[in-house]
């Protein structure tokens, strides 16, 4: 049926959670919208307060985006949009509460389902959609719903596209699921080149897949992968220079992929012993970089330690340690393992001093489990 627009509409699940009604979201049913006749000038301010109240909501200006979409349903009960944005506005006014208030939430997902419902095919609605699924808890329906939308917004901006992308590859990559999140996190960067986070997440996709060598040539794509992860992290680091950990991981990686070389079975011996001095030679100027650019941290020097320690360059460690001690004198890694150097040694009296000093450190920072400070203690018998 068509209706002339004669009066505001409003939001109906904003009116029913004020009321104190709580909705059962399950009978969403866009049907019972009324359509209005739009005039030339209706559609006109139609389409600016969508954008206004879209590029609120996308800065967060909740109560902004919120004025501009209940404008928007007063020109039109069924602009998608619009009740997706009254949807999130809502979830975020329930959030404001411990417990959030059930009205409100679950006002907002009847909005949500309704625009859902209204306009399948839109890239902003199944992202809101997919955002108000992660608020919720939902992260693994919030990541079917970004993939999903993106499955029928073939036509959607970049910009939308992206966004879905991200959404999708960022739940895959907090539910631990580096395989799925890859391909969305890749495809997200290819269309955004200059996110730092998501060039950090690519890489750390990478290193943990790396890490757990799968299917055939297991060793060999896994070396490729730790390879892959050490650029993407450069790439972040280029992005964000300040950044000392996205910095430090490139050395992991390329540790990483020392390791995996000298797993190869489809090499010679010399090859793979080339390869994995070529990787630690790699590994090792990067840390002195970083060691360089951060001069008041200690992980750098602890990591060219550990590396040293792992090369069986041991005075080159023991060198190492010290001065990420000088960096930070309560640095528990480099406490240690110099301890356990020293131990090996022969020199209890300093090794013992050390351990005294990582259970200080300990005390200070907690940064030790419990099975972990039970050792240190044992190490110095103590009951």
């Amino acid at each position: 049926m068509l209706f002339l627009r004669v009066a505001s509409a409003g939001s109906l699940a904003l009116i029913a959670g004020c009321a104190g009604v709580s909705l059962r979201p399950e009978l969403a049913n866009a049907d019972t919208l009324p359509v209005y006749e739009l005039s030339a000038a209706d559609q006109q301010e139609l389409a600016v307060v969508l954008d206004r109240a879209k590029e609120a909501m996308v800065r967060q200006h909740y109560e902004e985006a919120e004025e501009h979409a209940l404008r928007a349903l007063d020109i039109d009960p069924r602009a998608a949009r619009a009740r997706a944005v009254v949807g999130m506005v809502l979830l975020q006014r329930a959030k404001r509460r411990d417990p959030p208030d059930v009205f409100e939430a679950n006002a907002g997902e009847t909005e949500m389902l309704l625009a859902e419902q209204i306009a399948p095919n839109d890239a902003f609605v199944g992202r809101m959609r997919a955002v108000f699924l992660a608020e919720t808890g939902h992260m693994s329906a919030a990541a079917a719903a970004a993939e999903a939308a993106l499955l029928r917004a073939t036509d959607a901006p970049a910009a939308d596209r992206a966004a879905l992308l991200a959404i999708a590859g960022n739940c895959r990559y907090e539910l631990g699921e580096e395989r799925a999140a890859l391909p969305h996190l890749q495809a997200c960067f290819g269309l955004q080149p200059d996110d730092a986070t998501t060039a950090f997440r690519i890489g750390s996709c990478l290193f943990r897949i790396a890490a757990v060598p799968e299917g055939a040539k297991a060793v060999e794509v896994a070396q490729i992968k730790a390879e892959e992860a050490a650029r993407a992290f450069a790439r972040c680091a280029e992005l964000a220079p300040g950044d000392a950990d996205a910095a430090l991981a490139v050395g992991a990686a390329l540790v990483r992929a020392a390791e995996l070389a000298a797993q190869r079975k489809d090499l010679a011996a010399p090859e793979r012993r080339t390869q994995q001095e070529q990787r630690w030679q790699q590994a090792e100027q990067q840390f002195r970089r970083v060691a360089e650019r951060f001069p008041e941290s200690a992980e750098p020097m602890f990591r060219l330690g550990v590396l040293a320690e792992t090369r069986g360059d041991i005075p080159a460690s023991h060198q190492a340690y010290l001065q990420a001690l000088v960096r930070d004198h309560q640095h528990l890694g480099s406490l240690l393992n110099l301890a356990a150097l020293l131990e090996a040694s022969g020199d209890a009296a300093a090794a013992a001093s050390l351990l005294e000093r990582a259970l200080a450190a300990d005390a200070a920072r907690a940064g030790l489990s419990a099975g972990e400070r039970r050792l240190v203690q044992q190490r110095l018998r103590r009951p």
